[in-house]
């Protein structure tokens, strides 16, 4: 393994952490330079933004960024996957792969794990190969081309679900009838919160509000409704839809957010 990629393995999981993920580079693996390190600390409204031509590793097309934002659980990936002067010549998504967690590279075309080859779409963050198969999270982010700057949003947001506004979010009943009912559930990401959120009805007839974040290796779990659980597809951890574990590899619970009802709407206090 090249002196880079062992560098860049300690910037980012630590000594001990890059050692053990070196083992698992196979005599094969591509020498994939990867990204630089960069730490950049969001504003209060979530959003970072990036002065291109700083960064001599990223302002070519091919180029790429890991970038750190102080609060944030995974590094971003940054890269430069097209040069058409548009508002998406640049993608930003999850930096540690969705395998085994190993920090990510950049060919110049796809993004590509060192340790075991997985390969994923800068666009999307879809699989292409594996042995990864749970996608990337991506993150909303728009390049200015007359000022050079590229602003990463990471509270963005559905547009068709309620915002967080001062750390609350409103569900009222009248869009999200299901809530009324033994069973029911609502999700969506919330703008200002950037994350997606779980909304229950349980057996008992009372509320439950978790968020998405698998606490293992920060993967996004989902719903089973079968199961009736909420389930990580990277390592296979389980969760009631009150968010405590059943299943490891994860030890702790979802985050959970308190929940109160109204005569007309049910109102998430936490968000944030």
């Amino acid at each position: 393994m090249s002196s880079t990629r062992r560098g860049f393995l300690k910037g980012i999981l630590g000594t001990g952490a890059a050692s053990a993920a070196a083992t698992t580079l196979p005599g094969c693996a591509p020498d994939i330079n990867p990204a630089p390190v960069t730490d950049v600390t969001a504003s209060e409204l979530g959003t970072v933004d990036i002065l291109v031509s700083r960064y001599p590793d990223l302002e070519p097309v091919g180029g790429a960024l890991t970038v750190r934002v102080p609060g944030e659980q995974v590094p971003l990936l940054v890269v430069h996957s097209k040069d058409d002067g548009a508002p998406n010549d640049f993608s930003v998504l999850s930096s540690l792969c969705t395998h085994v967690g190993c920090p990510l590279g950049f060919d110049g075309k796809d993004v590509i794990c060192p340790c075991h080859l997985s390969r994923f779409s800068a666009t999307d963050g879809s699989v292409l190969q594996r042995p990864a198969t749970v996608p990337l999270q991506t993150f909303a982010a728009e390049y200015n081309p007359n000022t050079g700057v590229l602003r990463i949003n990471l509270r963005a947001g559905q547009s068709d679900f309620p915002s967080a506004v001062n750390g609350q979010v409103v569900l009222p009943l009248s869009q999200f009838p299901q809530l009324r009912d033994v069973g029911g559930s609502v999700t969506g990401v919330p703008s200002g919160y950037g994350k997606r959120i779980f909304v229950f009805r349980l057996q008992d007839g009372s509320l439950s509000a978790v968020d998405s974040v698998c606490t293992h290796a920060f993967c996004e779990v989902n719903y089973r409704e079968q199961e009736a659980d909420l389930f990580c597809a990277c390592h296979a951890s389980i969760f009631t839809r009150a968010g405590a574990v059943t299943q490891g590899p994860a030890t702790l619970p979802l985050k959970k957010f308190t929940v109160s009802e109204t005569g007309d709407s049910v109102v998430l206090t936490g968000v944030a």
